[in-house]
């Protein structure tokens, strides 16, 4: 099955739209949801698959989100024809509406949490009704002390909700530079644990003065990630529906548009088998 290949939408990549390869969208959802927008977001766009990303469920808080913020999410994800929401196994804020910490940050890795954000998630998936949830692991600047691995904690969410997993690889790839983790053996966890899955591949750089990699949307993606991406897709045959890449800074030209997303659709039929 090869999975729907696209970028996340955004003003500099409109011009692109026409290529062959983006097969599928990921729509931001705060540049989506503006109310002075006349028309739908993808208005004039047709795409195969259609994705809605989210920064603000905020999952690992110890209360659900807002139904009025829920049923935001479903509207503009209905009015683009989107079959699924995505957001980040992490919190932002403590209650609904409440201080956020500015960043989406992981909650530690212990019983509680993992109580607190199942019960959310099964609280989203129900007011999402017919439309697919999917969970994005992060890349972290610090992690709490927990219990269980950050891969257990992630696999039970996956296994006791049934959402979807959003496998941002060039998170995994951070994760591995800054704190030493095995990056495969992270892939084959959650993998192995998820029922369906989308994928992120973004490129990032080595932060100077701290030696730490930063996710930060805004290179090309680099041949660590394009390794981890091949293996991602070999573990996870058959479940994979939808790979976006994340471009947010220092836009390529239209050719390194197309460049990249060419090979991200090159590597799928590659695993796939097919010329």
């Amino acid at each position: 099955m090869l999975p729907a290949i696209g970028y996340g939408l955004r003003p500099d990549n409109r011009s692109v739209i026409d290529e062959p390869a983006w097969t599928g969208v990921e729509i931001n959802f705060q540049e989506a949801s503006n109310p002075l927008r006349p028309v739908p977001y993808l208005h004039g766009s047709s795409f195969a698959y259609a994705s809605l990303h989210t920064l603000d469920l905020s999952v690992a808080s110890p209360e659900p989100p807002s139904r009025s913020y829920l049923d935001a999410l479903v509207a503009v994800a209905q009015e683009n024809g989107a079959v699924a929401i995505t957001d980040h196994l992490g919190f932002n804020h403590g209650e609904p509406g409440g201080n956020s910490v500015g960043h989406v940050t992981a909650p530690g890795w212990t019983p509680a949490a993992l109580d607190a954000t199942c019960r959310n998630i099964d609280f989203i998936q129900r007011r999402f009704g017919g439309l697919l949830f999917y969970l994005e692991n992060l890349a972290h600047f610090f992690v709490f002390r927990g219990t269980m691995s950050e891969a257990d904690f992630l696999g039970r969410v996956l296994e006791k909700t049934g959402c979807g997993l959003l496998l941002d690889v060039t998170n995994v790839h951070a994760n591995a530079m800054n704190f030493g983790h095995d990056p495969r053996a992270f892939i084959d966890e959650v993998i192995g644990r998820a029922s369906r899955v989308q994928m992120h591949l973004a490129g990032g750089f080595v932060e100077s003065r701290t030696q730490r990699y930063i996710d930060s949307h805004s290179e090309p993606i680099p041949e660590a990630v394009w390794d981890l991406y091949r293996h991602a897709l070999t573990v996870g045959r058959g479940k994979v529906d939808a790979v976006f890449i994340e471009r947010d800074w220092n836009a390529p030209d239209e050719m390194g548009w197309r460049r990249e997303i060419r090979r991200v659709r090159q590597v799928a039929l590659e695993v796939e088998g097919q010329p």
